[in-house]
């Protein structure tokens, strides 16, 4: 749709009047092209503003005002740009404060010498025992790696479920630099990665993640299958690791207040005696994101109404967050949007999918889909 039209759609669906038109439609333009525009699940051709006229057309009168209202006061979208930011800044102000911490205490310097620290044999050694491994493919694994070329990528994966071949190609490979650093064959004690760093893009509730079993005895999600596997004796990456002892660091570039309280709540029983685990979040997102009674009931009525939900947004997936998809997986409630795709803790509304009855201003593309 040509833009002329799309914004005459949108003053028509909106009823506005020239002076409208003038003030409205200027502040939309600059969002369109400063950020939503570049959203990636738009078809073909499609752009921000014909979207918005589309969406909101589907709307009564009386209850456009309020959907518009909400797209220009709430709605918050993090750009590629932005992502690019956070996933740049993750090493410097989330692991390597960590990576130092455990050098300092091995080198017996006192913490605050940072510059000392980074210069000894120890950090060196410390820094090529990490590994990293993607928690998704919105770990962005080859953007760190590039923003970091002080970490290589024989001791990066982006994935969690690496192959028993890949496992020992970590190993292997750790050992090999090892002794190029310490101009001699490691021992087995020092053949070892010692800081495990899961990486990934964007948690809004933390249930994907660490969640306990239906029947409350263990834990589900891909942080307890990753804990499962790296405590396997009998994996090819067993021989590289600690056995007694896991030290890990989950580090996500955007994190939701609710997924970080789930989060600090639920891994210190997922961590074993001698296990360390701890959570970084290099973007936390305020509370008051999240939409809240008294504050938005105008959009919380109408994402709440029988009228604008496909109730086959309900899937196994989305059931595992406890309650349907209206306000989003897990009671979400977030008016948040990724360019890449719209996470499904924010409100039906907003993600709703091109197949579904209900149009989506940023339509989302799931991974799982109910076949019917």
């Amino acid at each position: 749709m040509k833009d002329a039209l799309a914004e005459q759609l949108l003053a028509k669906v909106m009823g506005w009047d020239a002076p409208q038109v003038a003030t409205e439609l200027a502040v939309l333009q600059d969002l369109a092209r400063y950020k939503y525009d570049e959203y990636q699940q738009f078809t073909p051709g499609q752009q921000f503003i014909e979207s918005l006229a589309l969406w909101l057309r589907q709307f009564k009168p009386d209850e456009r005002k309020t959907a518009y209202e909400f797209i220009r006061m709430r709605l918050t979208f993090c750009s590629a740009a932005e992502m690019r930011h956070l996933v740049g800044a993750a090493f410097p102000s989330t692991i390597r404060p960590r990576i130092l911490q455990l050098a300092a205490a091995q080198a017996q310097l006192p913490a605050h010498k940072v510059k000392a620290i980074a210069q000894t044999q120890e950090y060196k050694l410390l820094l090529r025992q990490t590994l990293f491994l993607g928690l998704s493919d919105g770990a962005r694994t080859d953007a760190f790696r590039r923003a970091n070329p002080s970490i290589s990528n024989e001791q990066i994966w982006h994935a969690y479920d690496y192959s028993e071949a890949k496992g020992a190609d970590l190993g292997r490979k750790l050992t090999k630099d090892l002794k190029t650093l310490l101009g001699r064959e490691p021992t087995a004690s020092e053949g070892k990665f010692r800081l495990i760093c899961l990486l990934d893009d964007f948690t809004a509730s933390g249930r994907t993640y660490l969640r306990r079993s239906q029947d409350g005895t263990s834990f589900e999600g891909k942080v307890a299958t990753i804990f499962d596997r790296l405590r396997k004796p009998d994996s090819s990456l067993a021989p590289f690791l600690i056995s007694d002892q896991l030290d890990v660091l989950i580090v996500i570039y955007v994190a939701a207040a609710q997924a970080v309280t789930h989060l600090e709540a639920e891994l210190p029983n997922l961590a074993g005696a001698n296990d360390s685990v701890a959570l970084r979040v290099v973007h936390r997102l305020p509370e008051e994101l999240q939409l809240r009674p008294g504050v938005d009931d105008g959009i919380l009525a109408l994402a709440t109404s029988d009228t604008y939900f496909d109730p086959q947004a309900n899937t196994e997936a989305t059931a595992v967050g406890g309650n349907d998809a209206r306000l989003g997986f897990a009671d979400g409630r977030l008016p948040f949007v990724l360019s890449h795709n719209t996470p499904n803790n924010s409100i039906y509304l907003l993600w709703a999918e091109p197949w579904h009855n209900v149009r989506g201003l940023f339509p989302r593309v799931s991974r799982h889909r109910n076949f019917r």
